[in-house]
C-alpha cells in the first residue's frame, strides 16, 4: 500500500497500532479511520482538520481498489471516508463492499463536488453521511455521530440476536422438561406397578395362606407371618428410596449443606469417582427455594459428570460468604470446548442457568478440552 507523501511518522505508528489487536486499551480510546482518497493533498487536510478538532485516531489510506480490499481484509475500522471519484473506482463501488464485508463500519463520503440526485443515493445505498470538502468545519461531528449510531446498530442486533437465541433454549428447555416430567411418571408408575405392587400382592397371598394355617398348622403360620413382616419392611424401603429420588427428606429435616454431603456420597458409591464435599460453615439457615435450587443444580453438575466428563475427582464447596453463597464444583475430566456445547444447546446447562437466575443468582462455566471442568454459582443471599 503507498505511504509516501501521505503518512508521517505517527502514521506509521497508527498503521501498526491498527493491526495490533493486542493493544486493547490504546485502541479503544482512539478511532480507526480508512480514508480512500488518491489526493495526497485532501488527506493531509482531512486529517489535519481532523487533529485540530481534537479528535484521536488512527489511520490508513487507500488510493485504489486493490489497497481499500486488502486495508479492509487486514483491520477493522469504525469509519471509511471516501472520496467520490478516484481512477477506476467509486465510492458506490466501495459501500457495496463495506455493507458486504462489516456493515457496522460507518461510510462517509467526503468529497469536492456531488450532484443531489447522487448525494440523496448514496444514502438510500447505506451511506451514512456526505461532507464536502469545502466544509471540512463539520467532519469530526459526523464521524462521532455516525461510529456511535453504528454501535447502537451493531449492540441492538447483538441483544436482539442473544434474546432470540435465549428464547429458543427455554422453548427447548420447556419441551425438554415436559419430557423429563413424563418420562419421571413412567418410571414412578412402573416402580410402583412392578416392585410396589408385586410385593404387596405377595403379601395378601402370604396373609392369606397364614390365615388358613393358622388352625391346621400354627408353626407353619407363624413363620409364614415372619416372611411377611420381612416383605412389609422391604416394601417401607422402596417407598422411603422412592419418595427420597424424589425429594430427599435430608434436605428437609438436615438442611441443605447436609443434603449435598449426602449427595456426593451417594454420586460416589453409584459412580466409583471419589467426591469431596467442603463447606465453610454448617450452622446457617438457608432459605428453602435457594436450598432447592442449589441442591438440584449440584445434582445435575454432578449427573453431567457422571455422563460425559471421565473424571476421576470431584471437588464441591459451599462458602458462605455475608452476602451471598458461591457453591463451586471442579471435575478432572476431559473438560469440553464452550462454543461446540452452546452450538448443541445443552439443555442442562441451561436448566442450571435458568435455575441460579429463578434465585436471582449467576452461574459461571470455565473449562477447556483437557481442562475438566469448575461450574460456580454465586447466589445473593
Amino acid at each position: 500500500m503507498q505511504k509516501s507523501g501521505i503518512h508521517s511518522k505517527s502514521d506509521a505508528a497508527s498503521s501498526a497500532c491498527i493491526n495490533d489487536n493486542e493493544n486493547s486499551n490504546y485502541m479503544d480510546t482512539r478511532l480507526k479511520l480508512l480514508l480512500l482518497e488518491d489526493d495526497p493533498a485532501d488527506a493531509t487536510l482531512i486529517k489535519k482538520m481532523l487533529e485540530r478538532s481534537g479528535m484521536q485516531f488512527d489511520s490508513l489510506l487507500a488510493s485504489d481498489e486493490k489497497e481499500f480490499i486488502e486495508a479492509l481484509d487486514n483491520n477493522n475500522f469504525d469509519a471509511v471516508l471516501a472520496d467520490n471519484a478516484l481512477p477506476q473506482y467509486s465510492s458506490m463501488e466501495a459501500l457495496c463492499i463495506i455493507k458486504k464485508k462489516n456493515p457496522f463500519t460507518a461510510f462517509i463520503l467526503v468529497t469536492g463536488t456531488v450532484s443531489e440526485e447522487f448525494a440523496v443515493n448514496i444514502i438510500r445505498q447505506g451511506a451514512d453521511d456526505y461532507i464536502l470538502k469545502t466544509n471540512l468545519t463539520r467532519l469530526p461531528s459526523a464521524i462521532n455521530t455516525t461510529v456511535q449510531n453504528k454501535k447502537i446498530q451493531k449492540e441492538k442486533l447483538q441483544a436482539e440476536k442473544e434474546m432470540q437465541e435465549m428464547n429458543e433454549q427455554l422453548r427447548n428447555l420447556a419441551a425438554h422438561l415436559q419430557n423429563v416430567r413424563e418420562e419421571e411418571q413412567t418410571r414412578i408408575s412402573r416402580e410402583i406397578h412392578d416392585e410396589l405392587g408385586q410385593m404387596l400382592t405377595a403379601i395378601k397371598m402370604d396373609v392369606t395362606s397364614a390365615d388358613r394355617k393358622m388352625k391346621t398348622s400354627p408353626e407353619n403360620a407363624s413363620a409364614t407371618l415372619t416372611h411377611v413382616l420381612e416383605m412389609v419392611d422391604n416394601t417401607v424401603k422402596t417407598i422411603r428410596r422412592i419418595a427420597s429420588e424424589l425429594r430427599p427428606s435430608i434436605l428437609e429435616d438436615l438442611g441443605l449443606i447436609e443434603a449435598l454431603e449426602w449427595q456426593s456420597m451417594e454420586f460416589e458409591k453409584r459412580n466409583q469417582i471419589k467426591c469431596v464435599f467442603t463447606s465453610s460453615d454448617s450452622s446457617l439457615t438457608i432459605h428453602r427455594e435457594i436450598a432447592i435450587g442449589l441442591y438440584r443444580i449440584f445434582q445435575e453438575a454432578l449427573t453431567n459428570i457422571a455422563r460425559h466428563s471421565a473424571a476421576t475427582r470431584v471437588d464441591a464447596n459451599l462458602l458462605i460468604e455475608p452476602e451471598q453463597l458461591v457453591m463451586t464444583i471442579t471435575d478432572d475430566g476431559k473438560g469440553f470446548d464452550p462454543e461446540t456445547v452452546k452450538a448443541k444447546k445443552s439443555l442442562g446447562l441451561v436448566g442450571m442457568k435458568e435455575r441460579a437466575l429463578m434465585m436471582k443468582g449467576k452461574l459461571f462455566t470455565e473449562t477447556a478440552p483437557g481442562k475438566g471442568t469448575t461450574i460456580r454459582i454465586i447466589v445473593p443471599l
